[in-house]
């Protein structure tokens, strides 16, 4: 996987909002993403993970233009996305497709079933009535909901069929990749492991490059090849998934791990959880240095004036903004 070429390539991606304190105060810039990098191959799917608020959804909502990035690249199959406009944009729309958290929320409850596929058919490709059809019938079918069902309205459905028809909306263009935010956050658990295998079949199926985002590691844990920690608008840690969860770097990364259940309750009574005292700082004036030494137990003086690159951990493919690691007992 990792000798194809990257699909998706983001760049110092920084999303900075406005903020009016009130009257006679000045302007505050909320820093929500303040300078990520990453990559997506074909195939592929990253885990994007850490506390709410810490700006996941801001930076997979930049990525798709839902909002305008501050500053930073934004590169999908070559193409520059962030520089199309108009008509060049609206063509490049279908390679690059969302789901998002709340199945309720993301779909219009006045149309139909066979509304809702259509919409982005309309918008983005001319075809036949026949072929129109066919696409839906197919996708449809794809996503587990009966072809009979198009012409029902979404109060009709359960939660987790409402998130099966909002996934075939997003995949009905074909995108070459796929922003998942939050997509099963709000259903049952026996209902995430149906929407979650779903997935991964239709990732295999049309070979599609995913950004999964979540607060939930054991979900991400599932799905993922990849994994990229989050805090405070930045990376911390990124590598393979399975290297980050058998040996987790960055202080904070092992607290999130840390948390995570075990479904063994001898292993789960005997082991030591990290617990982070502090409250996260603001995004609009982020400490100085490593944002993360005000919560951090191993914070030395260094950390609390030098800003920390997220560089590789003695030549492995595994990323931490961590300069002090090697001092920092194992676990």
């Amino acid at each position: 996987m990792s000798e194809l070429q990257p699909v998706l390539t983001v760049k110092d991606l920084k999303v900075h909002f406005k903020k009016s304190p009130g009257y006679f105060k000045p302007v505050e810039r909320v820093k929500a993403v303040d300078g990520v990098s990453l990559e997506l191959r074909p195939g592929e799917t990253m885990g994007l993970v850490g506390e709410s608020g810490c700006g996941k959804s801001s930076l997979g909502r930049a990525i798709i233009r839902l909002i305008h990035p501050t500053e930073g690249t934004i590169d999908i199959g070559g193409t520059n996305f962030l520089a199309l406009k108009g008509g060049a944009l609206r063509r490049a729309r279908p390679s690059i497709q969302m789901v998002f958290q709340d199945p309720y929320a993301s779909l219009d409850p006045r149309m139909t079933i066979q509304e809702v596929l259509a919409e982005p058919l309309n918008a983005h490709l001319r075809l036949s009535s026949e072929e129109k059809n066919r696409r839906i019938q197919k996708i449809i079918s794809a996503v587990g909901i009966p072809k009979t069902a198009v012409h029902k309205y979404p109060h009709e459905f359960s939660g987790g069929q409402r998130q099966r028809i909002a996934i075939a909306r997003a995949l009905i263009l074909e995108p070459k990749v796929l922003i998942a935010d939050e997509p099963v956050s709000s259903l049952d658990v026996s209902v995430q492991a149906q929407i979650l295998n779903l997935m991964k079949d239709l990732q295999r199926e049309m070979n599609l490059a995913m950004l999964f985002i979540s607060h939930n590691l054991a979900v991400v844990r599932y799905i993922s090849h990849r994994l990229a920690v989050m805090y405070l608008g930045k990376i911390v840690e990124a590598g393979e998934s399975r290297e980050i969860y058998k040996n987790p770097l960055h202080p904070y990364t092992r607290a999130l791990i840390s948390a995570v259940p075990i479904p063994d309750p001898k292993l789960e009574r005997s082991r030591t959880r990290i617990v982070l005292t502090g409250e996260i700082p603001s995004p609009v004036n982020p400490p100085s240095g490593c944002t993360f030494h005000t919560r951090c137990p191993y914070a030395v003086e260094k950390c609390r004036t030098t800003p920390p690159e997220l560089l590789s951990f003695n030549g492995s493919p595994q990323l931490v903004r961590c300069p002090e690691i090697g001092r920092i007992p194992r676990q």
